[in-house]
């Protein structure tokens, strides 16, 4: 059982994957909610690409940057102007994300402000993009950090 949703099925060595009609109506359903996940992904989810793109989009007041990495990481190292929501804890500090204004996330490498993105996205906010460079590719490009 996978997080209490539905037992995947399991397939013989060599077997192609089952159709939709063939499977039982709860993976069916877990099918259709995956489908309609996958579906809502931004096609500008990666709009902000460089550290150069980055820095542009900050020069904009309106802009806010969220760094998705845990506290530790954050206060050991961050993009300058950043705020510090940790990605376990985002549902529980949208007050600090604002919906009318472009938001950038961004984390280590990448995974978390994916998963960061989606979930927003699946929230309700259409303003947000990921920086898939995220702090590895600006420390990288020998751009400027703080530490608090």
């Amino acid at each position: 059982m996978l997080n209490g949703f539905f037992s995947p099925p399991t397939l013989a060595a060599g077997s192609p994957p089952l159709l939709n009609s063939e499977l039982n109506p709860q993976t069916q359903t877990m099918d259709l909610a995956i489908d309609s996940f996958l579906d809502s992904i931004p096609a500008n989810y990666y709009a902000i690409r460089t550290p150069a793109a980055l820095k542009k989009q900050l020069d904009d007041a309106k802009t806010t940057l969220v760094d998705v990495r845990e506290v530790k990481e954050y206060q050991a190292g961050h993009i300058p102007g950043a705020i510090n929501i940790p990605l376990r804890t985002l549902s529980h500090n949208l007050a600090q994300i604002p919906p009318d204004r472009k938001v950038i996330v961004y984390c280590s490498t990448g995974y978390r402000s994916a998963m960061a993105v989606m979930a927003l996205n699946l929230l309700g906010y259409e303003n947000v993009v990921g920086f898939p460079s995220s702090f590895m590719g600006w420390q990288a490009a020998g751009e400027m950090t703080v530490k608090t």
